[in-house]
């Protein structure tokens, strides 16, 4: 009887490790979508910038504008993914707030 409560005991450990981990906060969760859009505009406007420079129709300095915002939105989504993969709620919840203040739109229009 002691083998079979010690093997019971040992799975319902293990099971109960796996709960915890697979139960992630509804915030953070969120945070990962928000992170997938970040990225997918941020392909965007990557591709637009050089279409720019190509183009040559807008000055340097706009386009450096535009490359100085890239990078700091690609920093910040950076900051976020390290605070979805650490499970950080705290830091989720700031980050879904100031990023739903902002709509991208408004960000890279010049």
């Amino acid at each position: 009887m002691k083998i079979w409560k010690l093997v019971l005991g040992f799975l319902g450990l293990v099971g109960g490790l796996f709960a915890a981990g697979a139960t992630k906060n509804k915030k953070v969760k969120e945070l990962k979508k928000v992170i997938k859009e970040n990225k997918k505009e941020e392909k965007k406007v990557e591709k637009e910038i050089k279409v720019l420079e190509e183009k040559k129709t807008v000055s340097k300095k706009e386009v450096g504008n535009l490359k100085r915002k890239l990078t700091n939105s690609k920093k910040k989504t950076k900051k976020m993914e390290e605070a979805y993969e650490n499970n950080e709620v705290e830091s989720a919840e700031d980050f879904l707030k100031n990023f739903a203040k902002k709509k991208w739109g408004s960000v890279w229009k010049y």
